[in-house]
């Protein structure tokens, strides 16, 4: 008998996996929920074993036309082959020389395929990754710290090594620490400009952004000409509530100097080109000053930058602001007070911990309202993808499409272009022309050879005649209770009808009923309750 609610075990892995799958709800329950999350939040270091084993014998295609020298570029020879992925775990210093050879020796593709791996490493990890909750707070602080691909062609090619080496070490670890490793990443030095940013004129994207979206939030903002009301007590020394322009003006001459190896000048005469992160003090203006009330001029070099990172993320305007994005990726636009207050107490408790980021997710997970209703996320378009791929025990093998293929309805790999991040409220989510694009999408990607699954061979035989049994069998398998009365007619009908799955059994051909089991795996995707998390 289909459940008329999800049970708490489905709505809990729903809100922190890519879907929750029937193996997922038997773990749980067989290993109780504390312990599930006990183990999510001790993965390997590095991907998991299966992870790297699925990846290493896929192959794409790449191909592109011969290039014949021209002046002094040697070209390159035509290539139309199926390789297997040699870019998405890469070193910074081996991006940066791609890079800088492109269009002389290098074809564009070469780097164009550095996106290609990454996106199709991203779908598989997602869809097969053991460890969902690792998965699920990369995608988290991927966006939170996001670099757009579009903006620069090194910032771009190295997003490979953004993820691998930046974010997903760092999802469980130290706020502080985190901050620090994207401040001196590479993809981030590039994105916001701060590589650029010099002694004679400091560049402030990066200070802005820093401020406003990766820490303090923009409600900490209070403008220009201003004095920031009150102050508080952060890691022992009285700083202001928030910030002004002010403080963005002092905080971009500290952070002048954090740059890259990529051949400017220092005082030891031109870097090498590497992509490497460097402090290189002929870009430094040394004239900061007076920061949130704290004055930098005591300090010198590095140190500047670094103690307002230690500012900001001890800040409580910084717990506030991302415990509350985190919890409303989990739960939606009106996370419940006492899942933001576990989140916070943790946050601030735990802040200058190795692990305080462990905790506060922790924190999060083990509260009773983790598995509790009313379930409003709604899922965006990428999370719908993922989750009909693990409800219908689908094989996501390297899909050559994956960085771009959701682009057209906004939500493509690593493509959102602005550095906010996607948008994260459920009306962001609601356009009904971006849902019809979605839901044909959805038909087609699943007849792309990347993506194996039978449906056929995992509807149990003695349904073939059951318009009901067959419907409720997946919409237990997909959304694990019954749809609203409608939905639940309109499926049964849909097959009953002559291009439904019933007639599809009747007829016998196998092609026929794969045929109509995915689009009827696909029609119980595009309902409201499967599109909630």
């Amino acid at each position: 008998m289909l459940p008329t609610k999800q049970p708490f075990e489905r709505i809990a892995l729903n809100r922190v996996t890519f879907g929750a799958r029937p193996e997922d709800i038997d773990a749980v329950r067989r290993m109780g929920w504390q312990a599930w999350v006990a183990d999510q939040l001790a993965p390997p270091l590095d991907d998991e074993p299966a992870i790297l084993e699925r990846i290493a014998p896929q192959t794409m295609r790449i191909k592109y036309a011969v290039q014949l020298p021209a002046g002094d570029s040697p070209g390159w020879p035509a290539i139309d082959e199926r390789r297997k992925f040699n870019y998405w775990r890469t070193d910074i210093t081996s991006i940066w020389r791609m890079v800088v050879r492109t269009e002389y020796d290098i074809a564009p593709n070469e780097r164009a395929r550095i996106q290609t791996e990454l996106g199709a490493a991203t779908w598989i990890r997602n869809a097969h990754a053991d460890y969902q909750v690792r998965e699920f707070t990369t995608d988290f602080w991927n966006s939170h710290f996001n670099v757009g691909r579009q903006e620069d062609v090194y910032a771009s090619a190295a997003l490979a090594v953004y993820d691998r080496q930046v974010v997903r070490p760092n999802v469980f670890g130290n706020f502080r620490v985190f901050l620090e490793a994207v401040a001196t990443s590479a993809a981030m030095l590039r994105y916001l400009n701060n590589a650029e940013s010099g002694a004679t004129a400091p560049t402030e994207n990066y200070v802005r952004e820093l401020l406003e979206l990766h820490t303090l939030g923009a409600p900490a903002y209070f403008g220009v000409g201003v004095t920031a009301p009150g102050t508080v007590n952060v890691a022992g020394a009285t700083v202001a509530t928030g910030f002004t322009d002010a403080d963005i003006v002092q905080a971009a001459r500290a952070f002048s100097g954090w740059t890259i190896e990529h051949g400017q000048a220092s005082a030891n005469g031109p870097l090498p080109f590497t992509g490497k992160f460097i402090f290189n003090p002929v870009q430094h203006n040394s004239a900061a000053n007076m920061f949130m009330g704290v004055d930098l001029s005591r300090l010198q070099g590095m140190a500047q930058g670094r103690k307002i990172l230690d500012i900001v993320a001890a800040h409580p305007a910084t717990a506030n602001f991302v415990c509350g994005k985190l919890c409303r990726r989990i739960y939606g636009d009106h996370p419940p007070s006492a899942a933001f207050n576990r989140a916070l107490a943790a946050w601030t408790e735990h802040h200058d911990k190795s692990d305080q980021l462990k905790r506060v997710v922790s924190a999060i997970l083990l509260g009773e309202d983790i598995g509790a209703g009313p379930v409003v996320k709604v899922r965006r378009p990428y999370e719908r993808m993922m989750a009909l791929f693990r409800t219908t025990g689908t094989i996501v093998n390297a899909y050559d499409g994956a960085a771009d293929s959701l682009q057209s309805v906004g939500d493509g790999a690593y493509a959102w272009p602005t550095p906010e991040g996607r948008p994260d409220r459920n009306a962001d989510q609601l356009s009904a022309a971006a849902n019809l694009r979605f839901w044909n999408l959805m038909f087609q990607t699943l007849d792309h050879p990347a993506f194996q699954t039978s449906f056929a061979s995992q509807t149990p035989r003695e349904l073939a005649a059951n318009p009901e049994g067959i419907v409720a069998y997946w919409v237990e398998r997909m959304v694990g209770a019954q749809l609203r009365p409608e939905g639940m007619q309109a499926l049964v009908s849909d097959a009953l009808a002559p291009i439904g799955i019933i007639a599809a059994y009747r007829s016998g051909g196998i092609l026929n009923i794969e045929g109509a089991s995915r689009r009827l795996a696909v029609l119980i995707a595009t309902s409201p309750e499967f599109a909630l998390r």
